[in-house]
């Protein structure tokens, strides 16, 4: 195969590479030789003469960097030194229940005692709600003491139904009278007769006396109210009335008789109801019910107050106490505080918050465990 011919415009074109090529070597050279020449040096090894006048000066900027100011380190509280807690042993009754609130016995009773249980617990607790009073009605508290529910309760004394609970159960226990107390005859403030005797009580009850006329007040019918046979307010109004047990059956003979549960349903009852008669305990009646509320009726000519219960001369006065469970050890929360009914403190919240006349009688035991 012939080779092909080169026509003359392909040497001129290879010509022409072959220039650019020492051009563009030539002009390296040069660029080369302006770097070298813009540093002197001292011909012997190479080195850089920075102290050369010829040398370019060049500015620096210096950054300047803040340096922060560093945050003190905060000096840490002293841990509080906790107050110690003295040993029961070494308290007296105030403190103990301050230092150990938890061993603050639970105290029961009758509604019209709830005043004073409260402020006891008010006394030693101030406002605390884990350990507020119960207040479970005078069957209830018995029974509940008994039955190691409650550990201190002020009531009356027991009917013979809780007596033979105790015996059940085993229980003996321990009371004593701290004061007395009145149950009162109370009407309406628009019944016109204020006064009445023992016997018109009695008639009223037994229903030979049914009309206001016949006790010198309106021809209208009387309407009696009585409670249920568990409240403390009922049996001392049997007690009082049939000492000798022969009170009437009054849930029998409801076409005449008016039944509240609760000593503010029958008092709220009697005074609306001008033609009515109930009676409630007179401490509850001063704590639960503004003067003017309600009348309490003179019995024998003698109105239910604290100077009638202190002489004598009003004729239904009620013994209130404070008992315990017999067995509580001498150092019990529950024994210390039975012991402390009848410091002069004691004395003061009772006298504070009831119309009872004050007077701590001597402990007795009741034996039920034989």
């Amino acid at each position: 195969m012939k080779k092909e011919k080169r026509s003359g415009a392909s040497y001129i074109f290879r010509g022409t590479k072959i220039l650019k090529f020492f051009a563009l070597t030539a002009a390296t050279a040069v660029f080369l030789s302006g770097c070298n020449s813009s540093k002197k040096t001292d011909g012997k090894d190479g080195k850089i003469d920075l102290s050369s006048k010829e040398t370019e000066a060049t500015t620096t900027t210096e950054e300047i960097t803040e340096t922060p100011t560093p945050t003190p380190e905060a000096t840490p509280s002293p841990e509080p030194t906790p107050t110690p807690v003295p040993d029961m042993s070494d308290l007296d009754i105030d403190r103990l229940f301050l230092y150990y609130p938890e061993k603050f016995p639970v105290i029961d009773s009758s509604t019209a005692r709830k005043p004073i249980t409260e402020a006891i617990h008010n006394h030693f607790l101030g406002d605390d709600t884990e350990h507020l009073p119960l207040c479970s009605k005078t069957h209830g508290a018995w029974l509940n003491l008994a039955d190691k529910v409650a550990d201190l309760v002020f009531l009356v004394a027991p009917t013979e139904e809780e007596e033979s609970h105790f015996r059940e159960v085993k229980a003996n226990i321990e009371m004593k009278p701290y004061g007395y107390d009145g149950l009162g005859f109370i009407i309406s403030s628009d019944c016109p007769v204020k006064s009445l005797t023992q016997d018109q009580i009695r008639g009223i009850y037994e229903c030979k006396i049914t009309n206001w006329k016949q006790l010198g007040g309106p021809d209208a019918e009387i309407h009696p109210y009585f409670r249920d046979d568990q409240s403390g307010s009922q049996r001392l109004f049997e007690d009082f009335l049939w000492p000798n047990g022969d009170a009437p059956d009054f849930t029998k003979m409801m076409d005449h008789f008016y039944f509240e549960d609760d000593m503010e349903d029958i008092t709220d009852a009697v005074s609306n109801d001008k033609y009515a008669i109930g009676y409630n305990i007179i401490s509850y009646l001063d704590w639960a019910f503004e003067q003017g509320y309600i009348d309490l009726v003179a019995i024998d000519g003698v109105l239910p107050k604290t100077e009638t219960f202190k002489d004598g001369t009003y004729p239904y006065i009620t013994t209130a106490y404070v008992a315990i469970r017999a067995d509580e050890p001498a150092d019990s929360p529950a024994r210390l505080l039975y012991n402390w009914i009848g410091s002069e403190k004691s004395i003061e919240i009772i006298q504070a918050n009831s119309s009872l006349s004050v007077d701590v009688g001597e402990s007795v035991i009741l034996k039920y465990d034989s």
